[in-house]
């Protein structure tokens, strides 16, 4: 649970003061589900500036980190347990009715996590981070 915390606090909101604990544990799923998809880092990066280029395999590593930190049960994407992963503070902000609303229809599929995160950064483009 402590790393799943870990890694929505990073993934949803942009943590101006990161520890060198949390750091590790964003590298290390980094890497996994780099290793995992062969995504391009640039694609990751162009994610982050709202850029997000139909690429399959920015669209399946998205899935790898939410897969990773344990938001799916079978295809199904947990909205409330992502909500609840939230730090206190942004947890009471638009970014929990902006998630509701993009997991709303979410599956396992890459192209859903996509999707999702599109919607995500478009809601609330100031409190996206996608590690």
């Amino acid at each position: 649970m402590f790393l799943k915390l870990i890694v929505l606090l990073v993934t949803f909101a942009n943590v101006r003061c990161v520890s060198d604990e949390m750091k590790d544990l964003m590298d290390n799923l980094h890497k996994t589900c780099i290793a995992n998809t062969g995504v391009d880092e640039a694609r990751i990066a162009d994610a982050n500036q709202g850029r997000f280029e139909d690429d399959e395999k920015l669209k399946c590593y998205m899935r790898c980190v939410f897969d990773e930190v344990g938001l799916f049960e079978g295809d199904v994407f947990d909205v409330e347990g992502c909500i609840a992963m939230l730090p206190d503070e942004v947890r009471d902000t638009k970014l929990s009715d902006v998630v509701r609303k993009c997991g709303a229809s979410s599956t396992g599929a890459c192209q859903s996590m996509f999707d999702f995160n599109k919607c995500v950064y478009e809601g609330a483009p100031d409190l996206y981070f996608l590690p």
